[in-house]
């Protein structure tokens, strides 16, 4: 950027009677300086942060798994740039796995599910404590969430999905694809299987079945139903807008840079901006719920800003046909709908069916 404006007022310069000469001197001693001083910033700032990596690979304790604020911030890391760190090998990837509200799933755990389980797979910048987080909403029963209810009131066992989404997504659902068949294998006690995604885990989670029964895995026979709540099914505005605004920045010199960085965005952000909708699979209920920030679902504000993040129209897929049902919540933005009680009596309605 600092050459793209430099060059503009040289190039001025070089056009007057007189100045030529001066302008070309001047330049040369202006561009000595500043590659140097750039150089100097860029090789010292890469070698530190070169010591910085071989530190953390012989610091870091693999067999360590990180919960609480340290968890939170490495999702967040993930959701950026996660692609780039998971191809460097860093130890700030997080690896894809299934947990329970406390731990990592232990083969003990997986022997006690019972016959009917759902998993459920977080959003972007998210990860398996999101589904946990109180909530007011559920007045003196904070400690709510979906999963503690279902098993409580339906018997139904639930899982949470930890994985890096700055992946790209279809990377990620075939992982999750193969997760879910050495699970189906490990535990054939579990006939009935419910995919709940938010957000991105919808994209993932119903990608995943289409893999899957593209390869013929077992697992999808057991899969009756894949719920998604606030999924971009038809593309993601913020993604949208940031593609537009990256290509934007592009067609100056001067904004080139700013467009490169723009550029550096994970490929799980990116894929978010062109959505899966398509064909509803043969022998798969889906259900999605999509939220409203407006306090009507039909009304104009709530049709443009849907849940502020997902509009309505996009989380529901609209024109999708087959075995398909669609709640729109009006009050619930897009984060609500991962802990939520108005939110939970239409996932039991559909799942008590």
């Amino acid at each position: 950027m600092h050459h793209a404006i430099a060059g503009k007022t040289f190039d001025t310069l070089l056009h007057v009677p007189g100045l030529a000469l001066p302008t070309r001197i001047v330049q040369g001693v202006h561009d000595a300086i500043t590659n140097s001083v750039y150089s100097a910033v860029r090789f010292g700032g890469g070698a530190a942060l070169t010591v910085a990596g071989i530190v953390e690979q012989h610091l870091a304790d693999s067999a360590r798994e990180p919960s609480g604020a340290e968890l939170s911030l490495r999702s967040v890391l993930n959701a950026a740039v996660g692609d780039s760190l998971h191809a460097a090998g860093s130890a700030l990837a997080l690896g894809m796995g299934f947990h329970t509200p406390s731990a990592p799933l232990s083969a003990q755990a997986i022997g006690g599910l019972g016959e009917r389980l759902c998993v459920f797979v977080h959003g972007l910048a998210c990860d398996e404590q999101s589904w946990l987080q109180p909530n007011e909403a559920w007045g003196q029963d904070t400690a709510s969430n979906y999963g503690v209810l279902l098993a409580r009131e339906l018997g139904i066992a639930s899982i949470y999905l930890r994985y890096n989404t700055g992946l790209a997504i279809a990377d990620n659902a075939a992982q999750l694809a193969r997760e879910l068949d050495e699970l189906a294998r490990a535990a054939p006690q579990v006939r009935e299987l419910v995919l709940i995604g938010h957000s991105m885990g919808g994209l993932v989670a119903r990608s995943a079945h289409a893999a899957a029964s593209a390869q013929g895995l077992a697992w999808v026979r057991r899969s009756t139903m894949l719920i998604c709540l606030g999924s971009p099914h038809q593309g993601a505005p913020l993604s949208k807008l940031g593609h537009a605004v990256a290509g934007a920045l592009g067609v100056s010199n001067i904004t080139q840079p700013l467009g490169r960085i723009a550029n550096v965005r994970s490929q799980g952000i990116k894929d978010l901006r062109h959505g899966i909708a398509g064909v509803a699979p043969k022998g798969l209920a889906l259900r999605f719920i999509a939220g409203s920030l407006a306090d009507e679902t039909d009304g104009l504000v709530g049709k443009l800003l849907g849940d502020g993040l997902v509009r309505s129209a996009s989380a529901s897929d609209e024109g999708l046909s087959g075995d398909v049902q669609r709640v729109e919540l009006a009050g619930l933005g897009h984060m609500a709908l991962l802990n939520h009680p108005r939110v939970y009596t239409v996932l039991r309605g559909w799942m008590a069916a």
